[in-house]
């Protein structure tokens, strides 16, 4: 009778505990790297986009019905405007009266410094139309955040001063147009360092009306390293251009699996509940995955009117689903066969290296360097652990192969060159050959292990069923490879030597 009772009573838990991961989704919803989360809602369509760095096309695009299932339907900018230099840094999504509107902060190429730019579409899926800038503010400009007041005025606010030595960071606030691609009248500050604002890097900043009060959500501390203490807190006032109390401890911080929280925007849903979308590094990928794309209810304490996140001040790792009847879906293998141009979308490409030239075949696909040096064309791994392989055809002297690639002058290079299968590391700015082994064969296959996001090991074959390994039993360490701020690709990369072109049969890796 016991086992019997016993037997039933685990039966029940089981049914419970799959009922409701049924009703649960896990962090991250955007997997791989996208820092400075913006989120937008337009009826029941929810888009997100983030920060590209140096990487190009710039400020992907993100769509989704349910919060936690997102779709990559394109980019900002398929091409960059001609006036950026790089440094593509925390895109803001905004929807007004038919329009979508881009607010991104970038550096300019004629003289260095970075500001806030404005692009507009009709429609968001074909892409934005640059409108050129729209803020230049000394040294720095960046972060810009968009507010609709009551009144129906619009109010864009940025970061201002954050490289200068002689005042403190602030956060800037003006009128905008009701087109919304000019200033009007005199910037205000909301951080008040005459009146007793306390700040700390203050960036990243969203505002929020609820109640009486507007609210503003903002991060402080190291954003983009191992060293990172970032976090977010907020502030409220009764009026947008008025005094603001600051909550004297952070609402939300890392916690044991999520690092270095910070840099959201909110969206509410069409029954009126807040969700913050934000990036974290996980704790063991870190810089060589990127800060992922996390999301966490926020809700509000009507007795001291101050919010709160509904799982505490840290990252959840599995929370209620937003919306009911949905299932979280991971993918965790990319594969392209280049026969179509599907996969397209999620290809990258260094905006300080050349182009490639890129033309599909019955072969697959042939990549061209045009320019001197090395071009590289990668993707974002889901992980720190993953498996990347491609076939490339052993035909020229140049390298062309795989790369695990921080920058031009980080990186990990491995394929075939001259009929001699190579292993090249750059480790700051440095070429260094690590190995080379003579082969012969029409075909060369190639693939590179990444084991606990820090570790690498190389491996190659003739007939894709026996492979050989360097090292045969170690790894290599990449930890030189991450550069601040940036997450790690991982792709192809051929080098410009004799006629430049590498044919690739396919490319796939393996998230685990």
């Amino acid at each position: 009778m016991q086992k019997i009772a016993l037997f039933i009573a685990l039966v029940f838990s089981g049914s419970l505990f799959a009922q409701n991961a049924e009703q649960t989704y896990q962090n991250p919803v955007i997997q791989g790297d996208f820092p400075d989360a913006t989120i937008i809602r337009v009826g029941s369509d929810y888009y997100a986009s983030g920060s590209t760095s140096d990487m190009a096309p710039n400020y992907p695009l993100y769509h989704s019905t349910d919060l936690v299932n997102w779709e990559r339907i394109g980019d900002i900018f398929n091409t960059p405007p001609a006036w950026i230099k790089g440094d593509c840094w925390a895109p803001e999504l905004y929807y007004n009266n038919g329009v979508y509107f881009a607010y991104y902060t970038a550096r300019k190429k004629s003289d260095n410094i970075s500001c806030i730019g404005v692009a507009t579409t009709t429609d968001i899926t074909k892409g934005f139309e640059d409108q050129g800038i729209l803020i230049e503010w000394g040294s720095e400009a960046i972060d810009a955040y968009v507010f609709k007041d009551t009144d129906q005025k619009l109010y864009i606010t940025w970061k201002a001063y954050g490289l200068d030595p002689n005042r403190p960071i602030e956060i800037l606030a003006s009128e905008l147009s009701a087109d919304g691609l000019s200033l009007i009248g005199q910037h205000f500050t909301l951080t008040h360092h005459d009146k007793n604002w306390i700040g700390s890097g203050d960036e990243g900043q969203c505002i929020v009306k609820h109640g009486e009060y507007y609210y503003m959500l903002y991060s402080i501390g190291g954003c983009c390293d191992t060293r990172c203490d970032y976090r977010v807190c907020v502030a409220r006032s009764k009026s947008i251009r008025g005094q603001w109390e600051q909550k004297s401890a952070p609402i939300l911080q890392g916690g044991n699996l999520w690092k270095c929280s910070g840099h959201g925007t909110l969206v509410q849903t069409p029954d009126g509940r807040d969700f913050y979308l934000y990036h974290a590094y996980h704790k063991y990928d870190f810089e060589f995955v990127g800060r992922q794309g996390l999301l966490d209810e926020l809700r509000w304490d009507e007795d001291t009117k101050w919010p709160y996140f509904r799982y505490g001040d840290t990252p959840s790792l599995q929370a209620e689903l937003p919306f009911k009847n949905t299932v979280q879906k991971r993918n965790p293998l990319f594969y392209d066969n280049f026969a179509t141009d599907k996969m397209d979308k999620y290809w990258l490409w260094d905006m300080n290296l050349p182009q490639a030239k890129l033309s599909k075949n019955s072969k697959g696909l042939m990549f061209e360097n045009t320019g001197d040096g090395i071009c590289f064309r990668g993707i974002n791994p889901q992980t720190g652990n993953y498996t990347m392989e491609t076939a490339v055809h052993n035909t020229g002297e140049n390298l062309k192969g795989l790369s695990v690639y921080g920058n031009s002058g980080n990186l990990f290079a491995w394929g075939i060159e001259n009929s001699i299968v190579k292993l090249y590391q750059w480790q700051g700015g440095t070429k260094t050959e690590l190995f080379n082994y003579p082969l012969n064969g029409i075909k060369v296959f190639l693939k590179v292990e990444s084991i606990n996001a820090k570790s690498f090991r190389f491996l190659w074959s003739t007939n894709n069923d026996t492979w050989q390994s360097f090292p045969t039993s170690n790894t290599i360490d990449g930890s030189f490879i991450p550069q601040w701020g940036k997450g790690v690709r991982a792709g192809l990369l051929i080098d410009r030597k004799g006629d430049g072109k590498g044919q690739f049969s396919y490319f796939s890796l393996s998230n685990r």
